[in-house]
């Protein structure tokens, strides 16, 4: 029988092999298998951060890609009426976020006094048609796949700017470029500078896909109407 002194002090190689291999070679196993077990975790989660970069960057991408398009819009005037004023047509979408802020605002400032102003409104609610009409302006709702046959326009926002004899003198975007400026919005200012004889420049529409067509390319999640 093998008796052990604990107050000595033994070295691993005055110890009996047949204790000292047993006790290094479950040394070695253990950890071989943490080694192996943290190895699986680590794969385990860079797989699941990988899941997540894949789920997350399809519906951003569609979500970026409808915000960097230039939508198509009415260059055509969209209004027939001629009374000899300066016309501003307003063409929005209820369900479109970018259209929702326009629509605030149209209702805060109100109708111009010294111009007609009419809004197309798309997929509109009564409420929201009440409330433009209470501020002044001529509103009325609109169908999206009718307008994009008619006139090929499958975005929203943009406005117009008619000349007193019914002429497009502008059609284009509310801001200058694609995230909105501090300046705001521009079609006070837009009418102010065509009236005065001056020069605006063509400003692209990034905003929401209003036909089936482009929504299915461009937002088929639906981002733009969140």
């Amino acid at each position: 029988m093998l008796s052990w002194d604990l107050g000595r002090d033994e070295s691993l190689a005055s110890w009996p092999r047949a204790v000292v291999f047993p006790a290094i070679m479950m040394g070695v196993n253990g950890k071989g298998k943490t080694r192996r077990q943290g190895a699986k975790s680590g794969l385990g989660l860079w797989f699941a951060l990988g899941v997540w970069i894949v789920l997350v960057s399809i519906p951003l991408s569609y979500f970026s890609a409808a915000h960097l398009t230039s939508l198509p819009i009415a260059k055509q005037p969209l209004s027939s009426s001629l009374d000899g004023r300066w016309r501003i047509m307003h063409v929005l979408g209820e369900s479109c976020a970018c259209s929702r802020s326009v629509l605030d605002y149209l209702q805060r400032r109100g109708a111009l006094s010294d111009v007609a102003e009419e809004t197309l409104l798309l997929e509109a609610r009564p409420g929201s048609l009440e409330g433009l009409r209470q501020a002044g302006f001529l509103a009325n709702g609109g169908d999206a796949e009718a307008l994009c046959a008619g006139y090929g326009a499958e975005g929203v926002p943009f406005f117009q700017i008619l000349r007193p004899d019914g002429e497009v003198a502008y059609s284009g975007s509310y801001f200058d470029g694609m995230a909105r400026p501090t300046s705001g919005f521009l079609d006070v200012d837009t009418l102010r500078t065509l009236r005065s004889g001056g020069w605006v420049p063509e400003r692209p529409v990034y905003g929401c896909p209003t036909s089936d067509r482009l929504r299915t390319r461009l937002d088929p999640f639906g981002l733009k109407q969140l």
